[in-house]
Order: structure tokens, then C-alpha cells, then sequence
């Protein structure tokens, strides 16, 4: 078995070293950053969704579905062992099918190089993304289908790799056309079309109808109309359509060069989307509507829109404009976090508990310098999709139409997001692999149509291109389909068996720290973990640099920190109980906030600070027709030597006396003109109130 395998290393010593280098750069990589790399957003909705085990809104279930398998064995450092694996894996396939097509090693190792040493394909295996799950199912489905001998039960296989990428990234759905047509071409038999056709669509519409039950909407997301809106709002007039007036909410009157990019319109909290006063599935379909509305009033603008966009992955080097995604997120990053790349070091784990990140600042250097050099350029990719549009002319004697089918499905993963989203070089990484596969099939279709033009010159070339092109490998005895389909059945009932029941458990605190953006440095550093509050059961406080998360068992608010000193100084939780509400802006005061417990109120303002009304003061005052009479405290509560208690308020003052009785003062809205000697304004007749 040695010798074995030195010989193999020995024929195929080329690959073996861009492997070894591969291997070495995530290892690096491995080294740098641990324990990963988190996209603001995304990333962590992945972790919250796998806590959860419920289909999120805005993104399908697969990622976080392997997330949760992988919390069985590991955290997130394990999470992106894998990928990095994944990702070598995804190099070693190329280079073992594209030889077993009888192609010459040095097209095969040409494919397979950008692969293993591209550095923006390393990054994003570091980062807790879907990408290159996404990148492996999809190309495993493209290398099963282009198989020379495709039998139901292997289009069957290829089916369910699709679904996989379906149900991991979208974008996969409508590429399903492109499969469909390329078996309609090649004449395979309706057993092969049904196979493919059967083991992708249901568990899609399985997925589909789970994602029914929580959100009410057949489909895999309720957010398509929202990324729409994403892609017009920036060039958007308003004035050439005729709108609905909640269609009209959506405009943006600024002039489109001020505008900002769609994730803005897309995720912003004070995005026009916001306010459009209605949630899910409803104001998905009014962004839809009013994105069709602009597509049909301005086409070309909406044109050049997308193809600026999709002829941006070919251009030379790497850049952004205003209106795309920051390429920052996609580089090695030297520090914890970087707000305007949007990416950061992990700070917790796959429960959603505080960590401590790392980062080497040698390693990471390095690895800085080496992606400002090595990647695979643009034009690569587009003499890739040329290559592999031109094979299926090249070698149409075959019939076999590979190079453009792999080209097509490259373009669709490019383009897909020029028409629904934005340009982002991270949607662009999966088609590499595919672009590097259709444009070694052009190549090697170019070389062997030039050897055959050179055989009919001279016959011995004929006969040395016959012993080369011998196949590599012996045929390998078949299974019986039933133990395929047996085989597989069992590993999807075991998987779904152990996600079902693996360890992660929800965890409101960590779902508030990602809706309220805390990862964006809002709460800055934990300071503790989320710890239980004394007396108080099933409640918990975890303490950051500016604020605290207080959850429950069945949610969590984030209190600023300046609520939460005058809640340590009256007591702490123990006193308060839960908080009930984040800040809030009163009605009646914009420069006024407020925060809400159980068992009293703190108000804040720049000016007086905070206040907090709390114990059997805060019973005299929370009923509503108090409250609105009174307003909010101006003064801390006062105690006296016996026991009593006072506090004033905008509108008044309430006074506890030391048997317990209740006295609550509401000063008059007009005072009187009668004035004392002083010259001071003596107030009529309060009206008071006392209770026992």
C-alpha cells in the first residue's frame, strides 16, 4: 500500500504540492483567527437558527441544520476545520474527474490551483457562511450529472445535491431549469429526468411546507420582495409610477448618486422598509409590488444595473463602488473588529456564550499580504465561461455539451444576485470552481481538436493519442440500486435522529444581542457571562461595556447602561425583576426615554439623568391615570428615619408615610395670579389623593 501510494504521489507530484500548499494556507489561517471569522449579520442569524431548530424568514435552514449537526462534535472552530476540508476536497474532485475524463495532468492541476490557494476562497471557509457548503453541493451535482454514464439512480443523487444547495442558498431553485434542459438534451431517458427531477422537489416542497407552518407562505422564504427592493430603491423614480400609498413609502426622494447601497435599504433600521407599519409576509409583498412596478418603468436603467454588476466579477483586480457590498468583509482582518468591512472574530460560541476570540498578529499579517497578491482575477473567470460556452461548438461531435452547461450554471450564480440583490464578491466565489471546470473542458477540447487535425496528417500521432487517451481506471462493479437507495435512507433518518436531538438549546439573551445589532460594537465587550439573578428565578443578566442583556426563559431586552446604574443604585434585579421593553422614546418628549421592569420604571434624559421609580412608590404611581398625570421623576426617592418615602415627579410628588398610607400630590396646570409677597407663584389648592 506504500509504494502504492508513494507511486501515486510520485505521477501526480504536481497536485500533490499545490494540495500541501493549500493545506498549509488554512492551516494558517486555522492559527490566525480562532476561533472564526463571523459576517455581522448573517453569521450570526446562523447560529440563532440553529439554536432555535426552526426555519429562519430571510434565508433557507441548511447551514444552520449542518451548524447544529457539527455542535455534536465541536464549536465553531470546528465549524470551519470542516469547511477548509470541504474546500480541499472540492480541488481534489476537480482534479479526479477532470483526469478521468483522459485529460493531460497539467489542465487538470491548472483547474484545480485556484482552489486550493485562492485567498479570498480561504477567507471565506473561515467564516461562519454558507458559501462553501453552498460551492460543494452545488458542483457535486454538476460533476455527478456531466458523468458519461448517468443512471436514474446517480441523477437521483444529483438531484438531492441540488435540493441540498437549494435549501442552503436559493440561488440554487431556478439554476434546477438549467439541469433540466441539459438532461432534455442529452437524450438520457425519462427514468433519468423523473429521478433527478423526484429526489430534488421533495424535500424542497417537504421544506417548503415547514417553513408553512411557522410563517403561513408556501415557499422558502418571505423576504424575496424585500432584496428586490434592495436592488431598485437605489435607482428607484418614483415619479415615472403610479403607487399605492403604502408603495409610496417606500421612495427615496434623494438624488441616486447620494444614495446608499441595497443592504441599507434592505437591513437599516430606519430603511423606508421600516416603516411601512406592517411585518413578514405582508410587507414583503409590498416591496415586491412596488420593485415590479420600477423594473417595468425603468428597464433600462434596471439593465445596466445588472450587467455594471455582473461584469464587475470579471474585471481585473478588486474593488467596490457605492452602490455594492464593501469588499472589506472578504479580507483578512488584523483586529477584533472592523464596523466598516462588517466582520469580526467570533466572540461566542455555538450557544450563543461569550468567548474569548484571538487573533496572531504575525500569522495574520501574512495572511493580509498574501490575498492583496494571490487570487484568481476576473478575467480568468470570463476566459473560463468563454472556453466552456465555445467547448460545446468545439466538440459537438459528442454531443455531450458539458463545457456549456458548467458555464451556464456559473452565470447563473452571478447573475441571479445582479437580478435580485446587489454585486458582492462573496456571491461570486462559488462559481469558480464551475468557470475552472468549463473552461478546462473548452481547453482540452481545443488541444484534442487540434491533435485530430494533426492525426489526419500524419497516423502514428492517431496512434499515441489512442494509448493516452486509454482509460485511467477499471471499471468498478455496481451496486444494486437498492442498497444505494437503502444506504441512504438509513444516513438520513441517523442525521435527522442526532440533529433533533443535539445539545444546543436556545438562547434568548444571545438572539437579542444579534437583533440588536450588539456584534456592530452597540454593547461593545462582554464582561461576564450570562449569569442568574439572586432570588429572582430563571432570570439572568450578562454585562457588557455599555449596557446589559436581562432574558428569560422566554426572551431578552437590552437595558444602555445608564438605565442600569440607576438600577444598581435602587437595588439592582432584585428589586426590578425582568425588563419588559427596550428603551423607549415617550410620547410626549422626544429627548425622554424610558425602560421598563416588572416592578418599576427608570427614565433618562441628557439633561436630569436617570431616574428610577421602584417600590410601593412605583404601586401609587403605575396606575395609568396617575402616570399620565404625574409624568415622569425628577428626583430620586427620598427616605426618612421612619421608614417613609418621597419622590417628585414632573407633575406632582407621591409621599409614603411610615404606617404605610399613601399620599399622591398632583400640582395644578394653571396656577393661580395671586402672588405672594416674595413675588413667587402661590399654587391653589393641590389636588391630593391618600391611601391606606
Amino acid at each position: 500500500m506504500i509504494t502504492a501510494i508513494t507511486q501515486g504521489l510520485r505521477r501526480h507530484w504536481i497536485m500533490a504540492t499545490l494540495v500541501t500548499a493549500g493545506v498549509v494556507l488554512r492551516a494558517i489561517t486555522i492559527f490566525a483567527y480562532k476561533p472564526a471569522l463571523m459576517f455581522f449579520g448573517d453569521s450570526y442569524a446562523y447560529v440563532v437558527a440553529a439554536q432555535r431548530f426552526q426555519p429562519p424568514n430571510d434565508r433557507p435552514f441548511g447551514y444552520p441544520f449542518v451548524l447544529r449537526l457539527l455542535s455534536y462534535v465541536g464549536d465553531l472552530n470546528a465549524v470551519t476545520i470542516v469547511q477548509h476540508i470541504v474546500g480541499v476536497a472540492l480541488a481534489i474532485a476537480l482534479y479526479v474527474v477532470f483526469i478521468g475524463r483522459v485529460a493531460r495532468p497539467w489542465l487538470s492541476e491548472l483547474a484545480a490551483t485556484p482552489l486550493l490557494v485562492d485567498s479570498y476562497l480561504i477567507q471565506i471557509e473561515h467564516n461562519i457562511l454558507s458559501e462553501t457548503m453552498f460551492a460543494s453541493l452545488l458542483f457535486g451535482a454538476v460533476l455527478i450529472v456531466t458523468k458519461a454514464e448517468l443512471s436514474p439512480r446517480w441523477a437521483a443523487v444529483a438531484g438531492a445535491f441540488l435540493a441540498a444547495a437549494s435549501l442552503t442558498r436559493t440561488v440554487a431553485i431556478p439554476i434546477a431549469a438549467i439541469f433540466v434542459g441539459y438532461l432534455l438534451i442529452r437524450k438520457l431517458g425519462m427514468k433519468v429526468l423523473i429521478g433527478f427531477a423526484v429526489a430534488m422537489l421533495v424535500p424542497i416542497v417537504w421544506y417548503m411546507s415547514w417553513f408553512a407552518s411557522y410563517f403561513g407562505t408556501f415557499s422558502t422564504s418571505d423576504s424575496s420582495g424585500r432584496f428586490l427592493y434592495g436592488r431598485v430603491a437605489v435607482f428607484a423614480d418614483c415619479s415615472t409610477v403610479n403607487l399605492t400609498k403604502a408603495e409610496a413609502t417606500l421612495c427615496d426622494n434623494s438624488v441616486p448618486s447620494a444614495r446608499p447601497n441595497a443592504n441599507f435599504y434592505v437591513w437599516a433600521s430606519d430603511s423606508p422598509v421600516q416603516a411601512l407599519g406592517a411585518y413578514g409576509n405582508k410587507s414583503d409583498k409590498i416591496a415586491s409590488s412596488f420593485s415590479r412596478k420600477i423594473i417595468l418603468a425603468q428597464p433600462l436603467t434596471y439593465a445596466r444595473y445588472v450587467i455594471t454588476d455582473f461584469g464587475h466579477y470579471f474585471a481585473p483586480g478588486k474593488y467596490t463602488t457605492r452602490v455594492d457590498s464593501p469588499l472589506g468583509a472578504w479580507q483578512f482582518p488584523t483586529t477584533y473588529a472592523d464596523p466598516v468591512a462588517s466582520s469580526a472574530v467570533a466572540r461566542n460560541d455555538l450557544a450563543g456564550n461569550p468567548i474569548k476570540p484571538n487573533i496572531e498578529a504575525g500569522p495574520a499579517l501574512f495572511l493580509k499580504s498574501y490575498q492583496g497578491v494571490v487570487y484568481t482575477q476576473g478575467p480568468i473567470l470570463l476566459a473560463g465561461l468563454v472556453l466552456g460556452l465555445l467547448a460545446g461548438w468545439i466538440d459537438r461531435g459528442r454531443r455531450r455539451w458539458d463545457g456549456p452547461f458548467i458555464a451556464l450554471v456559473g452565470i447563473a450564480v452571478l447573475a441571479v444576485p445582479c437580478l435580485t440583490v446587489m454585486f458582492d464578491y462573496r456571491y461570486g466565489l462559488p462559481a469558480i470552481p464551475l468557470f475552472m471546470l468549463s473552461g478546462a473542458i473548452g481547453l482540452q477540447a481545443l488541444l484534442e481538436r487540434r491533435a485530430q487535425r494533426a492525426s489526419a496528417l500524419d497516423p502514428a500521432i492517431d496512434d499515441e493519442l489512442a494509448v493516452e487517451q486509454q482509460p485511467r481506471h477499471r471499471q468498478r462493479q455496481r451496486r444494486p440500486a437498492w442498497v444505494i437507495a437503502t444506504l441512504t435512507a438509513s444516513a438520513v433518518a441517523v442525521l435527522a435522529a442526532v440533529v433533533w436531538a443535539a445539545p444546543l438549546a436556545r438562547n434568548p439573551g444571545f438572539e437579542t444581542y444579534v437583533s440588536y445589532r450588539a456584534e456592530l460594537g452597540t454593547l461593545g465587550v462582554a464582561l461576564s457571562k450570562p449569569e442568574p439573578v439572586k432570588n429572582v428565578p430563571d432570570l439572568t443578566e450578562q454585562k457588557f461595556q455599555t449596557g446589559s442583556i436581562i432574558a428569560t426563559k422566554t426572551g431578552a431586552v437590552v437595558v444602555p447602561q445608564r438605565f442600569m446604574t440607576a438600577v444598581e443604585q435602587a437595588g439592582g434585579l432584585v428589586v426590578f425583576g425582568a425588563a419588559r421593553g427596550r428603551e423607549t422614546r415617550t410620547n410626549y418628549n422626544s429627548g425622554l426615554r424610558y425602560v421598563t421592569f416588572d416592578n418599576g420604571w427608570v427614565f433618562w434624559s441628557r439633561l436630569g439623568g436617570a431616574r428610577a421609580v421602584y417600590g410601593d412608590v412605583y404601586a401609587a404611581w403605575y396606575s395609568p391615570k396617575v402616570r399620565a398625570r404625574l409624568k415622569e421623576p425628577t428626583s430620586d426617592v427620598e427616605t426618612s428615619a421612619e421608614g417613609g418615602a418621597f419622590q417628585v415627579f414632573a407633575g406632582g410628588s407621591i409621599t409614603q408615610y411610615a404606617n404605610g398610607s399613601i399620599k399622591v400630590t398632583v400640582n395644578p396646570k394653571r396656577p393661580s395670579t395671586a402672588s405672594t409677597p416674595g413675588g413667587s407663584v402661590e399654587p391653589s389648592r393641590p389636588a391630593s389623593a391618600t391611601t391606606p
